[in-house]
């Protein structure tokens, strides 16, 4: 028990159970279940299969206990990488790939905490498979809870196993061939050296070209996949914090006041007046904070560091049994006795006594606040404004894109809002309040959107400028129809040739101009002493001189360098994988009934 203890805590099991905590689940296939739930929606599906609620929800309690997650943030960790690690499974299964006891031994056998352990060693120190299947068998009747643990694990390494049998296989059909490798090896170690003429698009006034309304939605039409706005809701609504009113922090300011000085109150036994001596004259101040404070006093010395705040100065440089207050500190206020003062080593510390009342909303406010939130419901039930009865409710709106938003920007909790917006019965008009942390939420369900493009006024900036520089280039080049010449052009314009040397293409970057691999790609093509035609970059229109070109030397491309550009690829390919699965799956995702 132990010595499996250790190999949990130090083997390969460390790296699927720990290194992959979130995803044990999944790659053991349990991610999905073809049980029902009853009368529950399951939190989704992914090809037919539907994903299991309560083990989802472990890999979520994993993914908050692991990587210190909030809630939606684990549940979108667990989700995406969940449904491609499924997709993946899935796959594996339809192409039949199988593993057995020879990969698990491969894998196993790969990990020096259990190789090195003398335990599952013979006799000339080497590592044994058969003596730790000995042992795991030995679990099955001496601690058969150890042992459910470890076919538990075994299924994890078993379809990790099936991955790499998958992964080899796609590796084993990537390969560069000689020429493939050998133009890659030119892209990287061919350079040019070129003089060029850079016309800056600003540099052609904006008042020689027209941009139409017409022209920005065609061009919005022709890039549909880019500008097209997804189907979403749109609500309306104004936040009433239930906050204190500057009446309640003067009440407890007041009361601390009060609480400083000494008050008078009626003991409830005898019926008398009492007097109640202040904090800065009662003896046992800690009982005295114990009854009055909203927070225990910590009775520890510090230095002028730890006294953090506005008064710090103040505080620190207090004598001893003199008070000061009450002054506020973020969300509360306090009143402050300096106890005592001492040497520690080069350090001089104090220690402090506080008396700590939270500024939270009287009774009154809070119910002010409510009838606020409650008006604000009837008047949008009834037609009116959310802010009718109130204008100094501010009404804001959000358009959500995604039924999984988490919330409302700026508003805490406020993940239920977009639940309701999105539930089978709500329509457009509907009205809904809603008690959050910090206040209370009135909405307004304003639209329910299709897939549409948005207001030419939206992108007219962005698009204008693309449209507006086709349009300078295209106006150089009928200015200098028939004219190629670098020098003329750049003495129009007043502009220096500049130069770059050694540039490939595989790196097309121009100093001062940015990234440019069509003008670089089209010097390579040009003669010695050739010039371009005026050439459309990113950053600016072109002419390009080409001054030499140095072509690499053909050597006999070696495997090195082939296995090299594999890697690269089988590196792209091996991301890819579950992304282009993820994409080809059909997936119903039910998270916002449940999160």
């Amino acid at each position: 028990m132990a010595i499996l203890g250790q190999i949990r805590k130090r083997s390969i099991f460390l790296i699927i159970v720990i290194g992959m905590a979130l995803f044990a689940f999944v790659i053991s296939g349990v991610f999905t279940s073809n049980g029902g739930f009853g009368a529950n929606k399951p939190i989704g599906e992914i090809n037919g299969e539907e994903i299991d609620y309560e083990t989802f929800n472990m890999m979520v309690e994993q993914a908050q206990n692991v990587y210190g997650l909030n809630t939606l943030g684990a549940v979108n960790l667990a989700w995406n990488q969940g449904i491609k690690n499924q997709a993946l499974l899935q796959e594996l299964k339809k192409l039949g790939i199988d593993a057995g006891k020879d990969q698990l031994e491969q894998i196993i056998s790969a990990d020096e905490s259990i190789v090195m352990n003398p335990l599952f060693q013979n006799e000339i120190g080497l590592f044994d498979f058969n003596k730790f299947s000995g042992y795991i068998s030995q679990l099955k009747s001496s601690n058969p809870n150890m042992y459910d643990q470890w076919r538990f694990q075994e299924q994890n390494i078993i379809s990790l196993a099936k991955q790499k049998i998958y992964f080899d296989l796609i590796k084993s059909s990537v390969i560069y061939t000689d020429v493939e490798s050998n133009i890659q090896y030119h892209l990287e170690n061919d350079k040019v050296n070129i003089e060029y003429l850079r016309l800056p698009y600003d540099i052609i006034p904006d008042t020689i070209i027209q941009i139409k309304d017409s022209e920005i939605l065609s061009y919005m039409k022709n890039n549909r996949e880019i500008y097209e706005k997804g189907e979403s809701r749109k609500l309306e609504y104004v936040f009433i914090p239930d906050v204190a009113s500057s009446l309640d922090e003067n009440n407890i300011r007041t009361n601390l006041e009060q609480l400083k000085d000494g008050f008078s109150q009626i003991n409830r036994v005898s019926n008398n007046i009492e007097e109640i001596p202040g904090f800065k004259n009662v003896k046992d101040y800690s009982e005295f904070i114990e009854i009055y404070s909203d927070v225990s006093w910590d009775s520890i010395f510090k230095t002028k560091q730890d006294i953090v705040g506005d008064f710090s100065d103040i505080l620190f440089g207090l004598k001893i049994g003199e008070v000061f207050g009450p002054y506020k500190d973020g969300n509360t206020f306090k009143i402050s006795r300096m106890i005592d003062k001492k040497k520690d080593g080069n350090l001089n510390k104090v220690l402090l006594a506080d008396v700590v009342k939270e500024i939270i909303p009287s009774n009154d406010s809070s119910n002010n606040n409510y009838r606020k939130a409650s008006q604000a419901e009837f008047d949008a039930n009834n037609n009116l404004p959310l802010n009718s009865s109130d204008s100094s409710l501010f009404i804001d709106s959000f358009e959500s894109f995604e039924n999984f938003d988490s919330g409302l920007p700026g508003i805490i909790n406020s993940r239920q809002v977009i639940k309701w917006l999105y539930e089978d019965q709500t329509r457009v008009g509907d009205v809904k309040r809603f008690t959050l942390n910090e206040g209370y939420l009135v909405a307004k369900t304003i639209s329910f959107n299709k897939k549409t493009l948005p207001n030419v006024n939206d992108f007219r900036d962005e698009i204008s400028t693309t449209l507006s520089n086709d349009k300078k280039y295209a106006f150089i080049l009928d200015k200098y129809k028939g004219l190629n010449s670098i020098e003329a052009i750049s003495k129009d314009y007043d502009i220096e040739l500049e130069r770059a040397s050694a540039v490939t293409q595989y790196d097309p970057l121009l100093v001062g101009a940015g990234n440019e691999p069509y003008i670089i790609g089209s010097s390579f093509a040009l003669n010695v002493n050739e010039t371009s035609k005026i050439l459309k970059g990113n950053n600016g229109i072109y002419l390009v001189r080409l001054l030499s070109k140095e072509t690499a030397e053909d050597i006999n491309i070696s495997i090195a360098i082939s296995n090299s550009l594999s890697d690269r690829e089988i590196e792209r390919i091996s991301t890819l994988i579950p992304e282009v699965l993820e994409t080809k799956a059909e997936i119903i995702d039910n998270r916002s009934l449940y999160y």
